[in-house]
C-alpha cells in the first residue's frame, strides 16, 4: 500500500512539473484549449510561468525576435527562366513577428512558428521566386538582374503575409545561382567576348586620341607659325611705314635756301685749284641788292 502510494505521489508530482509551461522573454504565447465547451480557444500569453491541465492545453511559444532560416541543400529552392531554363538556389529570409500579431498569426495557420516557417513561408517565396523569374532571360538571373529578383520576391512575400503580423526585412541569396553547366559555359564564353570588343574597342578610342592630340600639336606649331610670321611681316611694314614717313619728312625740309647755307658753313673759302668749263661754285652767291640779307652776313661772319 506504500509503495502504491509512492508511485501515485510521483506521478502526481510529474503531472504537476509537465503542466507548467513558461514564457521566456522576447516569446510570446498561445494556450488553446482542448477539452470542453471552450474547445479551439486561444489565449495570448505573455512572459511568465502558467499552469494547466497537461490533457486539455496546448502551448506554442512564438518568438517576437528577429528570426532567420535558410533553405539550402535539398530545402533548396529550384524554378525556370523565361526560356524554361530550370535553375536553382540557396535563398534565406529574415522576417519578425508582431507581438500584439500572434494570436492572428495562430489563427491563421494553426501552426507554430517553425512549421509557419518550413512550411507557408517557403511555399510563398518559391512561388514568388518562380514567378518573377519566368520573365526573366536566363542570362539577367545570372547577372545583374539577380539583385532586382530579390528584391521583387521580397515585396510580394512582405505583402502577402503583413496583414497577419509577419514583418519580412529581406529575402536573400546565398552563394550563386546554380545554373546547367552548359548555360554556365556559354554565358560566360559571351561575357568573355565582350570584354574582348569592349577592350578593342577602349584601345581604339585610346589611338584616336593619340592621333587627335598629335594634329592638335602639329595644328598649334603651324598655327603658332604663322602668328609669327604675320607679327614679323607687321612689324617689317611698321619699320618702312616710319622710314617712309622719315624720309618724307626730310626730303620737305631740305629747302634750296636750307642747303646753300649748309654748304657755306661747311666751305673753307679755298675755290678749286683746277676749273673747267663745266666747273661751277658748289654754291650760289646771290648778287648784293643792297637789301639785308641775313643768310648771307651770317655765313660772312662765320668765315
Amino acid at each position: 500500500m506504500k509503495k502504491l502510494t509512492k508511485i501515485c505521489a510521483v506521478c502526481i508530482i510529474i503531472g504537476l512539473c509537465s503542466s507548467c509551461a513558461r514564457i521566456p522573454a522576447g516569446y510570446r504565447g498561445i494556450k488553446v484549449n482542448l477539452l470542453g465547451s471552450s474547445s479551439g480557444e486561444v489565449e495570448s500569453l505573455n512572459v511568465g510561468r502558467y499552469f494547466y491541465w497537461p490533457f486539455g492545453v496546448e502551448i506554442y511559444k512564438f518568438p517576437v525576435f528577429q528570426q532567420n532560416t535558410v533553405w539550402s541543400g535539398e530545402e533548396s529552392i529550384s524554378f525556370q527562366t523565361v526560356e524554361g531554363l530550370t535553375a536553382s538556389a540557396d535563398l534565406g529570409i529574415s522576417y519578425s513577428i508582431v507581438p500584439d500579431s500572434v494570436p492572428i498569426l495562430f489563427q491563421k495557420y494553426r501552426r507554430g512558428i517553425e512549421e509557419i516557417t518550413s512550411i507557408f513561408l517557403r511555399n510563398m517565396v518559391v512561388d514568388a521566386v518562380n514567378q518573377v523569374a519566368s520573365n526573366m532571360n536566363v542570362e539577367a538571373v545570372y547577372g545583374k538582374g539577380r539583385q532586382q529578383l530579390l528584391i521583387d520576391v521580397t515585396g510580394m512575400v512582405s505583402k502577402q503575409v503583413r496583414s497577419y503580423g509577419l514583418v519580412v526585412d529581406k529575402i536573400y541569396a546565398v552563394g550563386q545561382f546554380r545554373l546547367p553547366m552548359k548555360v554556365v559555359t556559354a554565358i560566360d564564353s559571351k561575357i568573355e567576348a565582350t570584354q574582348r570588343a569592349m577592350q578593342r574597342e577602349n584601345e581604339v578610342k585610346e589611338a584616336e586620341a593619340e592621333a587627335a592630340k598629335r594634329n592638335a600639336i602639329i595644328k598649334g606649331e603651324a598655327d603658332a607659325v604663322v602668328i609669327r610670321a604675320k607679327a614679323e611681316s607687321e612689324a617689317l611694314l611698321i619699320r618702312a611705314k616710319a622710314e617712309s614717313d622719315a624720309n618724307n619728312l626730310r626730303s620737305t625740309s631740305l629747302t634750296p635756301a636750307l642747303l646753300n647755307y649748309e654748304s657755306i658753313k661747311r666751305w673753307d673759302g679755298v675755290l678749286p685749284q683746277v676749273t673747267g668749263s663745266s666747273a661751277l661754285p658748289f654754291f650760289q652767291i646771290a648778287p648784293f641788292t643792297g637789301k639785308s640779307d641775313s643768310l648771307g652776313r651770317k655765313a660772312m661772319s662765320e668765315r
